[in-house]
């Protein structure tokens, strides 16, 4: 399941409260939201962590689907620079031995002070059993937040799946913040 959502600020807003799932009622900055964006991945996305900046001196993370402290994945580290904002999201998702998942993930990211691009990505290999479907989704300014619908858990999706439990990242939804022209 994908799914986005946007709201629009004052111009010199420089903080948010979300307002929307999930991340209901948190204060993050709206110039630089995310900080650190890391995906455990193999055949599948197995799981993101996002560290937000609440203000200039503190952070908060959350986690949707498997966490971090799973040592039988890969894991990578996207981090965005000062003047850095992801733009667009894309990859692939589908059926595959593990349920309906997303299957790879890649990052479009501007540094708004020079105007270059970037991609970070892909993640995940997209194994499917059928054909995976591609989406990509472009935020109408920047997106300054991305949520998962998951079971969080510390376990990979191979180990679910051998123990016939669920759990992972089944899904994600983008919360993105358009600046009105001047």
């Amino acid at each position: 399941m994908i799914s986005s959502s946007n709201d629009t600020p004052a111009q010199s807003q420089s903080v948010a409260i979300i307002q929307s799932p999930p991340l209901w009622g948190v204060t993050i900055k709206v110039d630089r939201p995310l900080k650190y964006i890391t995906i455990m991945h193999g055949g599948a996305i197995d799981g993101i962590e996002l560290e937000y900046a609440k203000n200039d001196a503190e952070t908060t993370k959350f986690s949707h689907g498997t966490s971090s402290r799973t040592n039988l994945l890969n894991r990578s580290t996207v981090t965005l620079g000062d003047k850095e904002n992801i733009v667009a999201v894309s990859g692939l998702h589908g059926s595959s031995m593990w349920g309906v998942r997303v299957l790879q993930l890649s990052f479009a990211i501007c540094d708004t002070s020079t105007g270059k691009m970037r991609v970070a990505g892909p993640f995940g290999l997209g194994l499917s059993d059928s054909t995976p479907q591609p989406f990509h989704i472009t935020a109408n300014g920047s997106f300054v937040a991305l949520g998962g619908f998951a079971t969080n858990t510390d376990l990979s999706l191979g180990q679910l799946y051998l123990a016939g439990k669920d759990g992972g990242l089944y899904g994600l939804t983008f919360i993105d913040i358009a600046y009105p022209s001047v």
